[in-house]
């Protein structure tokens, strides 16, 4: 089915769009993630610098409780970070998906700019 090409390349100029409010999210995305696992760091270190029968406490939601098990809260603590590492490579990798695409369509867009421009009519 052939569109005409202003309505085409609107088409592309829409996809484009999309895709940079992707990337937005993406990035910001990203960037909780990077807090959160410079706050994890932090809180490890600092249980790792606390003696041991210095109490330890734990906030969860509005409650704070002591912690007994200090090897199980490094643990988590750890997962966490993991957890979140795992999660950025996967941003980093859609990040990159989204940024291929957006060059291929603005690419798209370029060329059946070019193709009104001269005359062809931009149709793919």
């Amino acid at each position: 089915m052939e569109q005409n090409p202003s309505a085409y390349i609107q088409n592309q100029l829409r996809q484009a769009q999309q895709i940079e409010l992707q990337l937005e999210q993406t990035a910001s995305q990203r960037y909780q993630l990077d807090l959160r696992i410079k706050e994890l760091d932090k809180t490890l270190r600092e249980l790792e610098g606390v003696k041991e029968d210095s109490p330890v406490f734990k906030a969860v939601g509005m409650i704070v409780y002591r912690v007994e098990d200090r090897k199980k809260l490094k643990d988590e603590l750890e997962e966490q970070k993991e957890l979140s590492e795992i999660r950025i490579k996967t941003l980093d990798k859609q990040q990159k998906v989204l940024e291929d695409k957006y060059k291929e369509i603005e690419q798209v867009i370029r060329q059946s700019y070019d193709d009104m421009k001269k005359g062809k009519g931009g149709q793919n």
